[in-house]
């Protein structure tokens, strides 16, 4: 077995309103009990993660690992960086406080920090798992992504649940992912139909009644709803599901079979899955981008995939199989 690496730890204090600072002292402590060498950084600011991720990418000696402590926006921030840096080599190690969670639960992380610390601390060698990369014509905007990227309806339900005081407020009891329940019915009457096109595997299709656009890296989204089922994060190729503008009521219904991974047989659903994607929509829509808001503008995203080293126990990469 491998020595144990040195931990580059980044730390965002206020992801899950504060989760992350709460836990640190019982993570500190487990990592000065059992001698683990780390160091440890403070994310300040937006897009602080992004910045010290890049110039720890670029000094890395050997037999490090980057830590995340936060949520998935910071891992994406994170992730940005190394990627941007050019060292696609390095390992990322991940403890979920946010409030969806979503990358954890795609690849097996058990969502307790303390338990995830467990598996991380078992695992000896890294595992390559697909990225998401997405580049929008419109704003010449290249970016990576670990869980999703969502046009129209969930980003609307992300735009909305980020600027919600219930989301601060459930995150306190660590059950934060109700704040995206709370969104929907909002978002649902606020967010009209709009033209889309979507280029997959040579083939172009155009819907007129686009509703909810997400191109995925793993089958949740939302905190926890499992939007593509059959999705894998080891399979270089992404999912992409469209969703048609329905009524009120079959809307419920079919966010019902949603929750059931039972949405994909009805004919207002499509799904695409491929290595090479491209999206496009005229009108201003609502965009985010592994839960973080990317504003409302017209999309023109190809989509392609990418691989990072992430720090893996072999239970964890089972699954993939």
């Amino acid at each position: 077995m491998a020595d144990t690496p040195h931990f580059y730890i980044i730390l965002n204090q206020v992801a899950g309103t504060g989760r992350a600072q709460k836990i640190w002292p019982q993570i500190e402590t487990v990592l000065k009990q059992r001698g683990i060498s780390y160091e440890l950084q403070i994310s300040s600011y937006p897009g602080h993660t992004t910045r010290i991720a890049y110039q720890f990418a670029r000094f890395k000696r050997t037999n490090q690992v980057l830590l995340i402590i936060g949520g998935d926006g910071t891992l994406n921030q994170a992730i940005n960086g190394v990627q941007n840096a050019g060292k696609t080599d390095i390992p990322i190690a991940y403890l979920p406080c946010g409030s969806g969670n979503d990358f954890a639960r795609g690849i097996g992380l058990n969502s307790d920090p303390l338990q995830a610390l467990e598996q991380i601390l078992a695992t000896s060698a890294p595992v390559n798992i697909d990225l998401g990369v997405y580049h929008d014509a419109l704003k010449d905007e290249t970016g990576y992504f670990v869980n999703n990227v969502g046009i129209g309806f969930d980003a609307s339900v992300v735009s909305i649940t980020n600027n919600s005081k219930s989301k601060r407020f459930l995150n306190k009891f660590h059950i934060g992912s109700l704040s995206y329940v709370f969104s929907l019915i909002q978002a649902f009457t606020s967010q009209d139909a709009f033209q889309v096109t979507v280029k997959a595997n040579g083939t172009v299709k155009n819907f007129s009644r686009g509703f909810l656009v997400t191109t995925t890296n793993h089958p949740y989204f939302g905190g926890g709803v499992p939007i593509m089922p059959s999705a894998r994060v080891d399979d270089q190729k992404l999912d992409l599901v469209v969703i048609e503008k329905l009524n009120v009521f079959f809307f419920c219904y079919l966010f019902i079979m949603m929750l059931m991974g039972k949405h994909t047989r009805y004919k207002a659903v499509h799904h695409f899955r491929a290595d090479d994607l491209v999206v496009r929509t005229q009108t201003l829509e609502f965009g985010q981008v592994d839960g973080e808001e990317m504003g409302s503008r017209a999309f023109d995203m190809h989509f392609n995939v990418t691989s990072q080293p992430f720090w893996l126990t072999t239970d964890q990469t089972e699954q993939f199989k």
